[in-house]
């Protein structure tokens, strides 16, 4: 199920992407005492880091209502896949588009859930190993595995990934722009066997 409240008990991970402004020490480099001390007309708009934040339980997780003056809105599950060895699926529902929710199937539990700042546009899970992949029309690729979640910036200028595939040895991504596209070499992750067992 697809709730928009996420409460206790529960023991999935809950990942939010969040932008977190770079901090530079700039006091060492500037004349003006107004930009030493902060004055918020000087401080220029700097670079943002994205990465996920643990959420604490309980909660609340983006809803839209499908629009009624609209025929056939999208509803329900419209994406999802099965990993490799069959552990896990995700599943995105479209009145949560922001909103990715990992199963684990031998537990018969949600696993994670990663809550990203932009429509989920593309997810895929590696070919040889449990690491699933997505975007969302940004300059940002995201990663899950059973150990974590991780933002990736892909350092190209004004590139934004649309879609992306791996290939058969899941040692390289293809994402696409709209008008480019990039490979990415991804490490391989030795086989997760230790990590199928049940507790």
């Amino acid at each position: 199920m697809h709730l928009s409240n996420v409460r206790i008990p529960c023991s999935a991970a809950v990942f939010k992407e969040v932008d977190e402004p770079l901090q530079f020490d700039m006091s060492g480099l500037c004349i003006n005492d107004d930009f030493i001390q902060g004055d918020p007309e000087n401080l220029p708009e700097g670079p943002v880091r994205i990465r996920y934040k643990v959420m604490e339980l309980p909660v609340s997780l983006p809803f839209q209502k499908p629009p009624v003056d609209k025929p056939n809105p999208k509803q329900g599950v419209g994406l999802l896949s099965w990993s490799k060895d069959s552990r896990y699926l995700f599943t995105r529902n479209d009145s949560m588009p922001t909103v990715l929710w990992i199963w684990d199937i031998h537990q018969l539990e949600l696993a994670a859930i990663l809550v990203q700042k932009d429509p989920i546009r593309a997810a895929a899970w590696d070919p040889t190993c449990s690491r699933l992949v997505l975007c969302t029309g940004s300059d940002h690729l995201y990663m899950w595995t059973a150990s974590g979640a991780c933002c990736v910036n892909i350092p190209l200028p004004q590139f934004t990934i649309t879609d992306l595939k791996w290939n058969s040895d899941g040692s390289c991504l293809l994402l696409k722009d709209r008008e480019t596209f990039c490979c990415a070499t991804v490490p391989v992750l030795p086989d997760s066997g230790d990590d199928s067992s049940d507790d």
